[in-house]
C-alpha cells in the first residue's frame, strides 16, 4: 500500500552515506559544464547537447524543478565544497509519472556513485511521494547504466526506440521498471538481521 504523497519542498535535500543531492545552483555551472562536455555522456542521454558549455549549464540550472511533477537534483560528494559530480532526476515521460534519469562525470565512474544516487531518488519516489512504480531507460549499448538499474531492483520491461539529441534521431533502448512491491521487499530484506544492504 502506498504512503500518503508528500509534496516535495523546493529546498529538498537527500543524503546517502557518501553523497548529498539537492537542487543545483549557478555556482555549480562551471563544474557542470566541464563534466557534461563529454561525448560518452551525451551519447547515452536523450536530451544532453554536445558540445556542452557554460550557457547550457546555466539553462539547465535555471530551469530545474523540485515539485510534485518533476524533480531535478545535483549530485555532490558529501563534505566537499566543490563536490558536484552529476545530476539525478525524476520526471514524467512516455505515460509514466516518474522516470529516473541520471549522469555522473567520467572522473567518478566505477565508484558506485550512480547506484547510490539512483537509490536515493527511488527511495524518495516510493517512500515520500507515494508512487506505485518508477521507470527507467538505458541505451542497449550502455551496459554500465543497465547494471546500475539492476542493482537498484529495476526489472527489464522490453526494448524499443528512444530519442537522442546527440544522434539527432531515435536509438535502440531497453526499458526498465521497479514496482513498489519489489522495492519494499528489497528494503525489508536489507533491514533484517544478517541482511546485506543493496550494493552502493
Amino acid at each position: 500500500m502506498s504512503t500518503t504523497p508528500e509534496i516535495p519542498d523546493p529546498g529538498l535535500i537527500l543524503e546517502t552515506p557518501r553523497l548529498v543531492l539537492h537542487r543545483p545552483t549557478r555556482a555549480d555551472a562551471p563544474r557542470m559544464a566541464e563534466l557534461a562536455n563529454d561525448v560518452a555522456i551525451a551519447e547515452n542521454l536523450s536530451i544532453l547537447p554536445h558540445p556542452y558549455g557554460l550557457d547550457d549549464a546555466h539553462a539547465y540550472i535555471d530551469n530545474t524543478e523540485v515539485s510534485a511533477a518533476r524533480i531535478n537534483l545535483g549530485v555532490y560528494l558529501a563534505g566537499e565544497a566543490d563536490g558536484f559530480i552529476g545530476t539525478a532526476s525524476l520526471m514524467p515521460r512516455d505515460g509514466e509519472r516518474f522516470v529516473v534519469g541520471y549522469w555522473i562525470g567520467r572522473p567518478f565512474w566505477g565508484k558506485g556513485y550512480a547506484t547510490e544516487a539512483v537509490q536515493a531518488v527511488v527511495d524518495l519516489a516510493f517512500g515520500r511521494l507515494g508512487v506505485e512504480a518508477v521507470a527507467a531507460t538505458a541505451r542497449v549499448t550502455n551496459g554500465s547504466s543497465r547494471r546500475v538499474l539492476e542493482k537498484c531492483g529495476f526489472q527489464f520491461a522490453g526494448s524499443g526506440m528512444g530519442p537522442s539529441l546527440h544522434h539527432r534521431g531515435m536509438v535502440p533502448i531497453d526499458r526498465f521498471r521497479l514496482e513498489r512491491s519489489i522495492w519494499m521487499s528489497l528494503k525489508n530484506w536489507a533491514a533484517k538481521p544478517g541482511g546485506a544492504a543493496r550494493s552502493a
